[in-house]
């Protein structure tokens, strides 16, 4: 059979051809020879005998987290199969979403024209963060790709896991209040307009619920446009003061003071803190780097700041337990861990040991998330409908009072 084939050079030079081979597979394979990479492989008798094309073109978005952990799981498998690194890029370009596809052939294309991997993604930082970058160059360094590999590949997943569980816990409570606001939106547009005309009929005196009630109704109709727009812009203007440093410090300060959300976002800091310390320490990287690539790992600018001010005086001489003792966001067992850790020369496993520990603090807040709230959503519902229930009863109720009078 003869194939169309694309390969690009490491100069991003395209060149087309045609190769004879028994099938795809054996195309693919002598392709494999020349200097280039395939973008583009079908047929040349038809489509349908084959083809072979790598996502690419114009791609939008990041790689996301989950791309990261299939990646890392399936390089660090096939590089100890005993696979070389482009061969196994090759392999997982074809594989990837788009986004992924299109960063790992610029990689591939970097590793061919003699870069290492580490160099290769540090050209993208972008999308995969100084620990991803970090703990691949100490890999090669250091000889211990593999098991640096492995490691990340078990970082990314316990952070997607993680990520995921908070989504799912927050789910609940974000559509009851949605349904709740729902609701409200119907009954102020369908409902209550009606019943305000019979009110407005019977021309008499009507209580301050209900005056409230039809006034909300009321102010919501005519203006319902203006509302959506105060609303949008705040919530744009929200997100436009988290990027300035110095208001998502006191966002991220508020977060942490709220009863309930405050220590779920502790304990995921927490969590965050000891397994990415434990990873890069088990990677070979030195504590005080270690130290400067957590404080950019974690999600909150008060942790940040705080791993920053642990970060500067280690590198003055002083020991990681005596900078987390007394510290406000680190609870003492944090100090205690990592004194015991130090003393017995086994730190990263030590802090392993403490990021299971908070991981499985906040599954445990998540899972019972939906329980905490749902008491405090019920009475929220139950009062939103028993003042629109009172508002709409108590007049009625009056009058066939004075009816029956």
């Amino acid at each position: 059979m003869l194939f169309n084939y694309e390969l690009t050079n490491n100069k991003g030079k395209i060149s087309k051809g045609k190769i004879e081979a028994a099938d795809l597979r054996e195309a693919r394979n002598k392709l494999s020879l020349k200097d280039g990479i395939v973008i583009s492989l079908e047929s040349a008798e038809g489509r349908k005998k084959g083809k072979f094309k790598v996502k690419g073109g114009i791609t939008f978005g990041h790689v996301s987290l989950l791309d990261k952990v299939i990646f890392t799981n399936h390089l660090h498998i096939m590089i100890k199969a005993g696979m070389s690194i482009d061969e196994a890029l090759e392999i997982l370009i074809e594989n990837a979403s788009p986004v992924m596809a299109k960063k790992l052939r610029q990689v591939l294309i970097d590793i061919k024209a003699g870069n290492s991997l580490s160099s290769a993604f540090r050209k993208h930082k972008h999308d995969f963060d100084e620990l991803f970058i970090n703990m691949i160059d100490a890999g090669e360094r250091g000889g211990t790709l593999v098991k640096n590999l492995a490691l990340l590949s078990i970082q990314n997943r316990k952070r997607y896991d993680l990520n995921h569980k908070i989504r799912a816990a927050a789910m609940y409570p974000v559509l009851v209040l949605l349904a709740v606001a729902g609701l409200l939106v119907t009954v102020a547009i369908f409902v209550l307009p009606k019943i305000i005309g019979f009110f407005n009929s019977l021309n008499v005196d009507l209580p301050i619920t209900t005056r409230l009630l039809i006034s909300s109704s009321t102010f919501f109709i005519a203006h319902w446009k203006w509302i959506i727009l105060v609303i949008i812009v705040l919530i744009i203007l929200l997100r436009m003061a988290a990027r300035f440093a110095a208001t998502r410090f006191w966002l991220h300060l508020l977060i942490l003071k709220l009863p309930l959300f405050g220590k779920i976002s502790r304990n995921i800091n927490l969590a965050l803190f000891s397994r990415t310390l434990a990873s890069l320490l088990n990677s070979g990287i030195t504590i005080d780097q270690a130290l400067q690539i957590v404080s950019r790992t974690v999600t909150n600018d008060v942790y940040k700041k705080q791993i920053s001010i642990v970060y500067h005086n280690i590198i003055k001489g002083s020991s990681l337990t005596s900078n987390l003792n007394n510290r406000k966001y680190f609870p003492s067992l944090v100090a205690k861990m990592t004194k015991v850790g130090e003393k017995s020369g086994n730190l990263s496993e030590t802090l392993d040991y403490l990021a299971d520990f908070y991981e499985t603090e906040v599954d445990d807040v998540t899972k019972n998330l939906s329980t905490i709230l749902e008491p405090a959503l019920l009475i929220l519902i139950g009062l939103i409908v028993g003042f629109v229930a009172l508002s709409i009863i108590n007049p009625i109720y009056d009058l066939t009072s004075k009816v029956g009078r």
